[in-house]
């Protein structure tokens, strides 16, 4: 009889080990659905002042980019489970500690702590996901799809923005920090059954070592591949920043608001179900980013001549190409170039470089939309073509990868 391998129960299918990764992206990111709309909402009814509140959501940006290698780097020495664990636990922590913050200072800290444990989490979950993904695909067993597995987080967030609003007339006020309290648990019992069931550490490959990569090459197509996908990525900061304030500010109804945000969701699940269905390897990494880019060219060019309500609504399902598209493409690339022994910590200095970068889009989108108003958009759009650009500069780095 066959032992079972490391995080494998003897008689464990490949279909059961896809189950429970599905189970674990859905309820890992439940939180996510509700502080990205309300968490703000929060921090208004504790006192804080705008910029107060401006501090609060923009620093954890920056922070981030320090603190996610850091914590990739523990995941691949000690086990992506038990990473996953201690994130959620202390994003746990950090939403009951702001129940009884008062003050600047307190709130700060706990905003601080939460923000850095939520936004390790996706590096940690791409991390465990391409783990098990590679495994199957050594030991000979039914692949398991990526876009299988991530459009659960999509169907989880999707699901808990369309319950915001009842959630919120149950908790509202200063009482929406118990209710993520009460989400995050999901969090840290996925988590905490990943860490005890599914543990994966790194598994040396001949001739490895402990580089990032297995040569250097391999290397060089990983910066600029991040590179592509953070100058993608980093095109949305205008559409994150400023476009439920201008819609408001045009006349768009709250019902219409928020069906244009699950709009942009419920595109890139259905994204993910077709990645999952026709493109299941690293072979279309490539093809992923340069759709992404494309489509952020686009959106943001038709975004900067200020659309009416219907056009929004269509615009907002491209995002699926333009996060959905790179999202995959950056993840499959990155997995299958790092070596088993850095697999979080390549996921995890592309979701630093990612911080960084919208981080900085973020500030300038400040400045432009003040001077310019939606034409700040087509400063997006440039960006995003700078991601295509570097996409193309990693397809021809990828055509030459030694055997």
């Amino acid at each position: 009889m066959t032992p079972a391998k490391h995080g494998e129960l003897p008689g464990e299918s490949r279909d059961q080990t896809a189950v429970q990764l599905s189970i674990i992206a859905a309820l890992l990111f439940l939180p996510l659905g509700l502080h990205l709309p309300y968490f703000p909402v929060w921090l208004s009814a504790r006192g804080l002042s705008d910029a107060e509140i401006a501090a609060a959501l923009a620093t954890p940006m920056v922070l981030r980019v320090i603190a996610t290698p850091l914590i990739a780097a523990f995941a691949d020495r000690r086990g992506i489970g038990v990473a996953l664990a201690a994130c959620a636990v202390s994003l746990f922590a950090g939403y009951c500690g702001l129940r009884f913050a008062t003050g600047f200072g307190p709130i700060f800290i706990g905003a601080l702590i939460v923000a850095v444990a939520m936004g390790s989490l996706p590096a940690l979950a791409d991390a465990l996901t391409l783990t098990e993904i590679r495994r199957a695909e050594v030991s000979a067993r039914a692949p398991i799809a990526y876009g299988h597995i991530r459009v659960w987080t999509s169907i989880g967030v999707l699901a808990m923005m369309l319950s915001s609003g009842r959630i919120v007339e149950a908790f509202p006020g200063d009482r929406i920090i118990v209710a993520l309290a009460g989400l995050s648990l999901f969090s840290v019992g996925v988590a905490v059954f990943a860490a005890l069931r599914m543990n994966p550490t790194h598994v040396y490959a001949p001739g490895e070592g402990g580089r990032l990569t297995a040569d250097g090459a391999r290397l060089r197509l990983a910066i600029v591949g991040i590179a592509a996908a953070a100058l993608i990525q980093s095109s949305h900061a205008e559409v994150y920043s400023f476009a439920t304030i201008h819609w408001r500010e045009s006349g768009l109804s709250p019902d219409l608001i928020s069906a244009a945000w699950a709009m942009g969701v419920a595109s890139e699940s259905i994204l993910f179900v077709i990645a999952a269905r026709y493109f299941k390897s690293d072979r279309s990494a490539i093809t992923f980013l340069l759709i992404g880019a494309g489509g952020a060219v686009l959106r943001w060019t038709a975004m900067s001549f200020d659309p009416g309500p219907g056009l929004v609504i269509a615009l907002q399902a491209m995002h699926g190409l333009s996060f959905g598209a790179t999202t995959c493409g950056s993840v499959l690339l990155l997995g299958s170039l790092a070596s088993s022994s850095h697999r979080a910590r390549m996921q995890g200095w592309l979701a630093a470089a990612s911080s960084l970068s919208l981080a900085a889009a973020t500030f300038v989108c400040g400045r432009l939309t003040g001077l310019f108003g939606e034409r700040a958009y087509l400063a997006m759009a440039a960006l995003a073509g700078a991601g295509a650009a570097a996409a193309l500069l990693a397809g021809w780095l990828k055509q030459r990868l030694p055997e």
